[in-house]
């Protein structure tokens, strides 16, 4: 399968029909979330084979060993790629450890879930929109936020996640906060910083979003929002010319040492030392 497409932002869409794919064993290079929406096929992945109807979805870790060994005529899927490591560590570090310590088929197959195929279809409209506006800079940065919830989401489809008490608490009431946690962040993390004005906006108190950001991502409040902070402030600072000035007004920051104080806490490097090392080709 070639991902090469778009690979520059750290991942690609692509429509598989069986005229368009190989029937040779093939390792993979990126990690993978494919819808089947037409038709069947069997996939040998690894020592286990999946069957695929329409509405079922298969996730592909990267470096496994894949064949597509039957398909009907009609048969479609979308398939999602990851195929950027940098991207695999921020989006899908949560799922990665998931994904590889267990042995059982349903963690990799998911049939006919109304909720992950909608979210699915979703996510890949949203993606085809970032990936054909070439006036997008951000295509990386936004999809680490898009390909997290994903990610999460699937992996809290599966019971064995997680353990009985967890499973006890956890209600549609605090996904629901998290997803719209998730949604406020993408919207307003270059001008918001604070835990306590997202959990304001969420009508909840910041323990309680610490709570359930530590149980579906594993990380508490302030530190996604410093993740997604960082991401978008390195990318300003690639791709853009913008003084540091201008980036401390558009970010929000109180002051330029402050700005500078928090950049090189989380980086080691000054804004300025980041930008003249990225352009030196010494920083990817």
């Amino acid at each position: 399968m070639n991902t090469d497409h778009h690979t520059d932002c750290g991942y690609a869409l692509l429509q598989l029909t069986r005229d368009n794919i190989t029937s040779a064993m093939e390792e993979t290079r990126f990690l993978g979330i494919a819808l089947c929406t037409r038709g069947t096929a069997r996939v040998t992945m690894n020592v286990n084979s999946y069957d695929l109807a329409p509405n079922s979805i298969l996730i592909i870790p990267p470096n496994s060993m894949m064949q597509v060994t039957e398909a009907s005529p009609d048969w479609e899927a979308k398939l999602i790629c990851v195929t950027r490591m940098e991207l695999l560590r921020d989006a899908a570090a949560q799922i990665l450890p998931y994904v590889k310590g267990e042995d059982s088929v349903q963690q990799f197959l998911f049939q006919e879930r109304d909720s992950i195929v909608s979210s699915f279809h979703s996510i890949y409209n949203f993606l085809d929109m970032l990936l054909s506006d070439e006036h997008t800079v951000s295509k990386y940065e936004q999809g680490v936020c898009v390909f997290r919830c994903l990610m999460l989401g699937m992996r809290d489809k599966s019971p064995r996640h997680r353990t009985q008490s967890e499973r006890q608490e956890i209600g549609t009431t605090s996904l629901s906060a998290f997803k719209h946690f998730m949604q406020l962040l993408s919207q307003h993390s270059k001008t918001i910083h604070s835990v306590k004005a997202y959990a304001d906006m969420l009508h909840i108190s910041p323990q309680y979003l610490g709570r359930i950001c530590r149980m579906y991502d594993g990380r508490g409040p302030k530190e996604m929002i410093d993740d997604i902070l960082l991401l978008q402030f390195k990318s300003s600072l690639k791709n853009t010319e913008k003084t540091m000035k201008e980036l401390c007004y558009e970010y929000n920051f109180p002051t330029l040492s402050f700005m500078c104080s928090f950049f090189r806490r989380h980086t080691g490097h000054t804004p300025t030392e980041f930008r003249c090392m990225y352009r030196e080709g010494m920083l990817q």
